[in-house]
């Protein structure tokens, strides 16, 4: 059965999407103890799709997640070896939605080794993938509201399902240093654990341009951000 993992912060930008694709496919690329790889599924509350960009798949959106919620089906779109994504094609959630979800997710956990989801605040989507989550992973700025917003965020999710903080997009002020300081210290006895920040930089924005992520570049120069993203799927697993 598939381990189900939610990449949540109510605030928009934090880089949710990407954290979300680029874990998503790292694990696609890991054997499972019988030497077959991972298979991989990431869900989404983004209307935008992001992660078809990010990816760069070209594919139509067919009847995505809706689909399968109405009993039709939908194609699968490949990203990668291993690693299939299911688009939203429709923020209208009906009545009916949240039942027949849990019984979708519940095929699609019989089907696949790990289940991302890219979480956005959109209607009651989120709260539905909450309740399905094991894990819950929060990308943060460095700042006093995405820091206040993110500590009641915890305190909605549970600490025990809190795998990982991820300070990300970060700066390189002494304003942040001092907010990442704060953050550890009010965090401290509570079990959360907090990686080291993922630097606002240049070279992300290079491979998102050509449409690759973190695991299809040999560049030694991005050695730093690997090590964070191997603690995020260690945090995960």
């Amino acid at each position: 059965m598939a381990k189900v993992i939610l990449f949540k912060n109510n605030k928009g930008g934090v880089g949710k999407s990407l954290l979300c694709f680029w874990t998503a496919h790292i694990l696609s690329t890991l054997s499972k103890s019988n030497d077959k790889k991972n298979k991989v599924l990431i869900l989404t509350s983004d209307s935008q799709n992001n992660i078809m960009q990010m990816a760069g798949t070209k594919s139509g959106y067919g009847d995505g997640l809706q689909g399968y919620i109405d009993g039709r089906g939908s194609d699968l779109i490949k990203l990668r070896e291993g690693l299939f994504y299911v688009p939203l094609t429709s923020t209208g959630v009906k009545r009916t939605f949240e039942t027949r979800f849990l019984d979708v997710i519940e095929i699609f956990k019989a089907q696949y080794d790990y289940i991302l989801i890219d979480g956005s605040p959109v209607l009651k989507l989120d709260n539905i993938f909450l309740e399905v989550s094991d894990k819950v992973v929060i990308p943060t700025f460095l700042d006093n509201v995405t820091t206040k917003g993110m500590v009641n965020l915890i305190g909605e999710v549970g600490v025990d399902k809190v795998a990982m903080i991820v300070p990300n997009r970060v700066g390189r002020s002494k304003m942040e240093q001092e907010h990442l300081n704060k953050l550890k210290k009010s965090l401290e006895g509570v079990g959360a654990v907090i990686t080291d920040p993922i630097y606002q930089t240049s070279k992300i924005m290079q491979l998102t341009e050509k449409s690759k992520t973190i695991m299809e570049t040999k560049s030694k120069q991005y050695n730093d951000i690997k090590q964070i993203f191997a603690k995020i799927v260690k945090g995960v697993m």
